[in-house]
């Protein structure tokens, strides 16, 4: 997958936007700040926002913990999800914000001005700005892939295990052997080397390094990081800042309601220690990977054209995890 790719892909599967989306009174009320519907606590304190996909609003959570009344922060939609008529709401407040923290956003994402380069020229000109990677990161789970199609994302989990591609173009039974310790450890030196890529293309905090070292607190799914990683992130966001603050753990899991399998094998592979299991966890819910196969088999059937784009798009994976 190239480095574009990648960077598209992390924001891929959070993007379901409905006509009308903008009308939406209950999501106006979530954003309330945002839409000018309730005023800040302290209007005076200088606004820090946070721009990107879910990996954002994460982030803006601890980094509203360590303001201690130096800096606000605002709920914000996900760009995925901000739409033509949202435009007016985020330049006004661009105008108000003395920090933007950002991922890598493509110019004309979505056909609208809403790349970060784009949106940095709405600020005002003492503005600081730290750039945050795009985390995908595939070590933990070397199968599982974001495939990008007209039909959207498959039931269950809007993720696609490469095991189960191959069985639907195959017509065979899905096969969940773990994957051989070479193609594991292949998947994250790639993980790791793509990482760095793009953190150096766009002059990011280092994320690759905190995910090299966090053993098997890395991610939930291959766009989802644990708390280790995003307290870690963060604290580098403020250093890049130059903002003092201590990021403390907020006590609950930011991004862990989808939990992919992790096999032992995959752990030893790596020399890791971790807790292995078989099963995916679902919103708290234990559901079989065969459970979850079967009803992405029968999407498949209903749409082979994502069988032909996942594996067209992932074939070197598929050929170096020999699935």
């Amino acid at each position: 997958m190239s480095d574009q790719t990648h960077e598209r892909a992390v924001n891929a599967t959070d993007e379901t936007v409905a006509a009308g989306q903008s009308e939406d009174q209950g999501r106006r009320e979530h954003y309330g700040e945002f839409y000018g519907l309730h005023s800040p606590e302290d209007p005076d304190l200088p606004l820090l926002v946070v721009y990107g996909n879910c990996q954002a609003e994460a982030t803006r959570v601890l980094l509203d913990g360590a303001a201690d009344g130096r800096w606000r922060t605002l709920r914000m939609p996900p760009v995925h999800e901000l739409v033509a008529d949202d435009l007016p709401h985020l330049r006004k407040v661009l105008a108000d914000t003395s920090y933007l923290v950002a991922q890598p956003i493509v110019d004309g994402y979505r056909d609208l001005p809403l790349g970060t380069q784009e949106i940095a020229r709405e600020l005002p000109e003492r503005a600081s700005i730290a750039r945050f990677p795009s985390v995908y990161w595939a070590a933990l789970f070397p199968t599982q892939v974001i495939v990008r199609v007209e039909a959207g994302d498959p039931p269950v989990v809007p993720y696609h295990d490469l095991r189960v591609l191959v069985a639907a173009a195959n017509r065979v039974p899905v096969s969940f052997e773990p994957v051989h310790a070479d193609g594991v450890r292949a998947v994250h030196e790639d993980s790791l080397a793509q990482l760095r890529r793009r953190q150096e293309h766009h002059g990011t905090i280092d994320a690759a390094t905190i995910l090299e070292h966090a053993g098997a607190d890395t991610t939930w799914v291959v766009n989802h990081p644990h708390n280790h990683v995003l307290l870690h992130e963060s604290q580098a966001i403020l250093e890049r800042l130059g903002l003092t603050g201590e990021v403390s753990d907020p006590g609950r899991v930011l991004l862990g309601e989808l939990r992919t399998p992790v096999y032992a094998e995959t752990l030893d592979a790596l020399g890791i220690d971790g807790e292995a299991s078989t099963s995916w966890q679902i919103r708290g819910d234990e559901v079989a990977e065969q459970e979850v196969a079967d009803e992405q088999l029968r999407w498949y059937a209903e749409h082979p054209e994502a069988i032909e784009t996942g594996l067209k798009q992932h074939a070197e994976l598929v050929r170096t995890l020999g699935v």
